[in-house]
C-alpha cells in the first residue's frame, strides 16, 4: 500500500501506541493527501517522510480503532461531494497552491466551519503559498493558525528542544510534562500566527536550544520568542490541529510523538475533549 521497506514499517508498527487516548465515538473516516505543486502543475517527491508518514498515520487508526485512513492525491478531493463522507482530513505535507478553483477551496473551507476536522502535519503551512509570495489564500492561513513563511532556523539534523506548553494538555500526555529533544526542520510563523487565536501545545524552549545571533530568526519571533510548535484551534464549528513536526522520516517511529499526533488527530475527529480556546499570554 505505502511504499516504504520492511525495516521502516517495523520501526512504526512497534513505535504504534497500543490503544487510542478516546473512544471513537462512531466509525471515523480520515481523509489523507499529500498534494505538492509548483506553479500549479503537481510534482512528484516532496518531502522524504511522506511515506512513512503515510503508513503510520493509516496503522495508528488501524492498530487503535481511532479512525480509518484513506488516501487520496487528486485535489477534486476538495470537492464538497467528496469530503462529506469524511470526518477530519489530513494535510501530510501538501505544498504548494493546491488549487485556484474557487469551488474547491471553498470546499475545504466550508467542511471545517461546518464541523470537520483539519489535520496538518509540517509542511501544511506552507500549503495554498509558494515563495516568495505566502498569503494567496489568506482564509486557509487564518483557518490552519498561520503560514511559515521566514526560512528554517534550524535544519532537520540540528538538535531543538520542546516544551509542552500545555502540560495538562491530553493532547501532550506523552510528554509527561518534561521537556524532550528532536530533531527537525523548524518553520517560522508569520502571517495570520496569533496566540490569541490558537492554543499553542508544543514550543522550541528558547533557553534551552542554540539562539545565537547568526541563527536566520525572524525579528518578531526575536523578540517574542514565540516558535510554537503544536497547536489546536477552533474553527467555527470544526476543529483544527497542526504540528510543524514531520519533515524527517524518524519522526513517525517517536513513541511520544506518535501519541501526540494520534491525540491530535482524536481531538479533531471530535472524539478527544481538550481545551483549545486560547491560553493567557
Amino acid at each position: 500500500m505505502h511504499r516504504v521497506g520492511k525495516d521502516v514499517r517495523a520501526r512504526i508498527d512497534s513505535a504504534l501506541p497500543a490503544a487510542a487516548p478516546a473512544v471513537a465515538s462512531r466509525p471515523r473516516r480520515l481523509l489523507v493527501t499529500n498534494l505538492n505543486t509548483r506553479d500549479g502543475v503537481a510534482v512528484d517527491g516532496g518531502h522524504p517522510s511522506i511515506e512513512p508518514g503515510n503508513y503510520a498515520l493509516a496503522q495508528l487508526g488501524a492498530v487503535t480503532g481511532a479512525y480509518v485512513a484513506y488516501f487520496a492525491d487528486d485535489v477534486r478531493c476538495f470537492a464538497p461531494e467528496q469530503l462529506a463522507a469524511f470526518d477530519a482530513v489530513c494535510l501530510n505535507n501538501t505544498c504548494g497552491v493546491l488549487t485556484d478553483d474557487p469551488v474547491l477551496r471553498a470546499g475545504l473551507l466550508d467542511f471545517v466551519a461546518g464541523g470537520g476536522g483539519l489535520i496538518g502535519l509540517h509542511a501544511a503551512a506552507a500549503t495554498f503559498c509558494q515563495y516568495p509570495h505566502y498569503d494567496q489564500f489568506p482564509a486557509f492561513g487564518q483557518m490552519l493558525g498561520g503560514y511559515e513563511n521566514g526560512g528554517h532556523p534550524w535544519g532537520p539534523e540540528e538538535t531543538i528542544v520542546l516544551s509542552p506548553v500545555d502540560p495538562n494538555n491530553p493532547i501532550n500526555a506523552a510528554f509527561g510534562g518534561a521537556d524532550f529533544e528532536v530533531q527537525d526542520e523548524v518553520f517560522q510563523m508569520r502571517e495570520h500566527y496569533d496566540r490569541g487565536r490558537l492554543r499553542v501545545l508544543l514550543a522550541i524552549n528558547t533557553d534551552k536550544t542554540d539562539m545565537s545571533p547568526t541563527r536566520y530568526i525572524l525579528p518578531e519571533r526575536r523578540a517574542d520568542l514565540d516558535l510554537a510548535i503544536s497547536w489546536v484551534r477552533r474553527h467555527e464549528r470544526g476543529r483544527v490541529f497542526y504540528s510543524s513536526l514531520g519533515h524527517n522520516p524518524h519522526i513517525f517511529w517517536n513513541p511520544p510523538l506518535l501519541a501526540h499526533f494520534l491525540a491530535g488527530m482524536q481531538y479533531a475527529l471530535g472524539d478527544l475533549a481538550a481545551e483549545d480556546h486560547p491560553l493567557p499570554a
